[in-house]
């Protein structure tokens, strides 16, 4: 006869919080390669700080984050390229293993205007883009034992160690490749002849 005024609860009509976010699928596509993107360089990270620095060939290791950094860049549009690489390279700044505060400015310019130069004048492929990314890595450990050499940190006789170290970081590209095209491939691909 008398009835709580609680009794009947209806059910909840409001919509979740993804339908307030107003994503398409298109846009749902495109978080989840960038944050695979981060998530690969993370693992990077850890392979090469944890596992990887402990090998040594000749005094040498390999750079495997500014590799995939690179890489990812010359796979990118120019526009995204220079975003990702500004991104990416100051989290690698903050994670103690670059060796320097330059890093940000070296991995910046040289994805950008290697994905340029890709984007202009080479075709889509395997080996341009290994070409470009190694051509890349050479320069910037080259820029790297410079500035190195500029600040007192190293002498000239550590050269062969730094090309030694762009050497194994582009040997490590090929197996990377993979990894990073297929993550692009999610959401469509943004190469267009």
């Amino acid at each position: 006869m008398f009835r709580k005024k609680y009794d009947f609860k209806p059910d909840k009509t409001d919509p979740g919080i993804l339908k307030k976010l107003y994503l398409t699928q298109k846009q749902r596509l495109s978080i989840c390669r960038w944050t695979l993107y981060a998530l690969a360089l993370l693992v990077l990270s850890l392979v090469q700080d944890c596992m990887l620095s402990h090998v040594r060939i000749y005094g040498a290791t390999t750079e495997l984050v500014s590799a995939g950094i690179l890489l990812c860049c010359v796979l990118l549009d120019p526009d995204s390229a220079g975003v990702f690489a500004l991104i990416s390279s100051v989290m690698y700044y903050l994670s103690g293993s670059a060796p320097g505060v330059y890093t940000i400015a070296l991995l910046t310019v040289l994805g950008t205007l290697l994905s340029i130069f890709r984007r202009g004048y080479l075709r889509k492929g395997f080996s341009t883009t290994l070409v470009c990314a190694g051509a890349a890595m050479l320069m910037y450990q080259v820029a790297v034992f410079l500035l190195e050499l500029f600040f007192g940190r190293t002498h000239l006789g550590r050269f062969g160690y730094f090309c030694l170290q762009g050497g194994l970081s582009i040997a490590a590209m090929p197996v990377l490749y993979p990894v990073f095209v297929s993550i692009g491939k999610i959401g469509g691909e943004s190469w267009k002849e």
